[in-house]
């Protein structure tokens, strides 16, 4: 690639030395005439690319030259400056350029004195670069006459009518931007009305040697505009001001708007997400496949297993196709309207200045301690403590049609409470880019990830051969039913040492005394001891009152670093990358399983650390267990919403490598290799 680019420059130089030839894969016109909005008058170069080849921008990126157009005019006639049309991104592997690979018109303003004759010619030698596999320089003399600008044909009327709407649109946007830290920040200061429900984004900085053109773009959005970030150049040029061109892909199509850009402070809190060499997001579509993809994992996690047991139960005991369908429904709806009603909360606290992302509700002590309790109980149901509880979970043994489809809804609920730990793969991309939309599409992708959580029991319950391969019902139900509570009791056991972790050991003792009291107010098996319902109620609003106790809103004070991990910072992160040292960062939390699991079974194995001592890899942890608004901005910029979230820094300075949610000990090492 290179070498292609040092030939393409090469020819380049030597077209601009030797005589014209005659345009070859590119046809070209002079056009002129009076400008239709009536400033002036218009001169302008057509250019047609043949199909597969195109022409450069004034910047033309990390390749090829722009146009050269020299102009010999008489007395009496000034001529202003190009106006170039919007361009378009070319990705040619490990470089980008700009330009056009439809025809186009390079414009010009010009004044025509009153007084100049008709007859008096104006010339032009327009040199060009046409570029496919390979490069072409071309070149073309033309002239007009003056009596043909003041009476052009009609069709050059309409060509330089449709030119002038091609150019991007003047709206006297004035931005900032600041170079630190090897990246140039840009803020475009636009409604957000008018960015809202663009499905993609480019940015074309027309100063050549500012930004490095092929490197990765990331981009930020607040109610008062865009943020925009890219790796400085290569060979960085320093300026105080530069025009650039940002091109808006909405439902009713392109916007390309002229922004002006002067050094100056920038807004802060603008969290970034990551992208891509162009647009820098994903594509709507791609975001609710990746969201449907990651609900359907997530069936899979260990923090959701146990509620799926349930549901699985359930399907089991349903005595006919129709029941078996309805409760899948039911299911279904209880999984949607959960994921809608969190996906709200999340994006109306987002939206009054709060920094939350997926799995907020377990930074809470009082959130946590209640599951805590909730599990245990339900862990009683199942195991035949009380029958309190067992229509919640659609696996009772005496229920109606309608408690069984009350059961099913409110197990889809439950499904949707205890997944909210776990951050399967494709699910941190595409809430990432979720929550800096719109809200009916952040709410469409939150639909998606539940329509994925609840496409299994859907197919069971609506595909024949599926329903058919189901167990039928039998002794053997009571007997797994008393086994399920096992994994229920895990689970209220791992909530309570997240507790502990997060608040101390007086939270954790007032959660078991509240689970202690709950037990005693819901004991209600046939035939054995239970309280008079006055005293059950009295115990009830006992427990309920220890489980909101103040003292649970006390969390204790942690720093993050543990064994050979140091803790997480942003200033920790750039001294290490500025002593070129290899850098890994784990962003975790105490209650979310997948991390736990990552990090005893891959990131504490002897082959991770050896590998990581033998490269002087820093370790740094950011615990998310409780909220911080650092660490949830670093996930916001490198477009995710929750945790596990993994970056590897290598020693160049280069961009960090993102590793997949779930690793395994060859991935890591791996990862390390590239990154040595």
């Amino acid at each position: 690639m290179i070498a292609k680019t040092l030939l393409c420059l090469l020819l380049a130089l030597s077209a601009f030395a030797a005589p014209a030839q005659p345009p070859q894969r590119v046809q070209a016109e002079l056009l002129g005439g009076p400008a239709p909005d009536g400033d002036g008058y218009l001169l302008g170069l057509a250019l047609a690319p043949e199909p597969g080849w195109h022409t450069y921008w004034q910047n033309s990126g990390d390749a090829g030259l722009p146009p050269r157009l020299q102009w010999n005019a008489p007395e009496g006639l000034q001529i202003g400056p190009v106006q170039w049309p919007t361009p378009h991104a070319y990705p040619e592997g490990d470089l980008m350029t700009y330009g056009y690979g439809k025809p186009h018109v390079l414009i010009h303003r010009l004044s025509l004195a009153a007084d100049l004759p008709d007859a008096a010619t104006i010339r032009l030698k327009a040199r060009w670069l046409v570029c496919a596999d390979i490069c072409i320089p071309e070149s073309r003399d033309f002239e007009i006459s003056a009596g043909t600008l003041r009476q052009p044909p009609a069709a050059s009327r309409e060509r330089l009518r449709q030119a002038l709407q091609a150019l991007p649109e003047e709206v006297g946007l004035q931005g900032q931007f600041t170079v630190e830290d090897q990246k140039v920040r840009v803020f475009v200061p636009l409604p957000r009305t008018w960015f809202a429900d663009a499905q993609d984004k480019y940015w074309f900085p027309a100063q050549r040697e500012l930004v490095d053109h092929a490197g990765t773009v990331r981009w930020g959005a607040s109610e008062d505009g865009l943020l925009i970030e890219n790796p400085r150049h290569p060979d960085f040029q320093p300026v105080d001001a530069f025009r650039g061109v940002l091109v808006l892909h909405t439902p009713l199509g392109e916007r390309a708007l002229q922004v002006d850009v002067r050094r100056g402070a920038i807004p802060p809190g603008i969290s970034l997400n990551g992208g891509g060499a162009g647009s820098g997001e994903l594509g709507l579509w791609l975001a609710l496949l990746m969201a449907f993809a990651g609900g359907l994992i997530l069936n899979l996690m260990p923090c959701v297993f146990p509620v799926l047991t349930l549901k699985a139960l359930s399907l089991t005991r349903a005595g006919s196709d129709t029941q078996r369908r309805l409760e899948s429904l039911a299911y279904s709806g209880g999984v949607l309207v959960s994921f809608l009603a969190f996906a709200g909360l999340l994006l109306a606290l987002r939206a009054g200045g709060a920094s939350l992302g997926w799995g907020f509700q377990l930074q809470n002590p009082v959130v946590v301690g209640a599951l805590a309790v909730l599990m245990v109980i339900l862990g009683l149901a199942m195991a035949g403590w009380t029958q309190i509880g067992m229509g919640l979970m659609g696996a009772g043994q005496n229920l109606t049609e309608d408690s069984g489809m009350k059961g099913a809804f409110f197990t889809g609920v439950l499904a949707v409470v205890v997944a909210s730990p776990c951050s399967a793969p494709f699910m941190g991309g595409a809430l990432g880019y979720a929550v800096l939309q719109p809200a009916p599409v952040a709410l469409a992708i939150f639909a998606a990830l539940g329509a994925g959580l609840a496409a299994p029991f859907v197919a069971i319950a609506w595909v024949p051969a599926l329903a058919r391969r189901l167990p039928r019902p039998g002794p053997w139900m009571e007997k797994l039913k008393h086994a399920m509570a096992l994994p229920l009791f895990l689970t209220g056991i791992w909530l309570a040492w997240v507790l502990w972790r997060q608040a101390g050991t007086t939270a954790l003792g007032l959660v078991m005394l509240s689970a202690l009291l709950f037990a005693l107010a819901v004991h209600q098996t046939p035939g054995g001891w239970r309280l008079p319902r006055p005293a059950a109620i009295a115990t009830s609003l006992a427990a309920l009152a220890l489980l909101f106790t103040p003292l649970m809103f006390s969390p204790q004070q942690r720093d993050g670093g543990q064994g050979d991990w140091q803790a997480w910072s942003p200033d920790a992160v750039a001294t290490a990358r500025a002593q070129q040292r290899m850098v890994l960062v784990d962003f975790t939390a105490d209650w979310c399983l997948s991390c736990i699991v990552n990090e005893k079974a891959v990131l504490a194995s002897d082959e991770v650390r050896q590998s990581l001592a033998e490269n002087d890899a820093l370790l740094l942890k950011a615990d998310w267990s409780q909220y911080d608004p650092r660490i949830t901005a670093a996930l916001a910029e490198h477009g995710r919403n929750g945790v596990p979230l993994y970056l590897l820094y290598p020693r160049d300075g280069g961009e960090p490598e993102i590793l997949p949610q779930i690793l395994t000990t060859g991935i890591v090492r791996a990862a390390i290799e590239r990154a040595r």
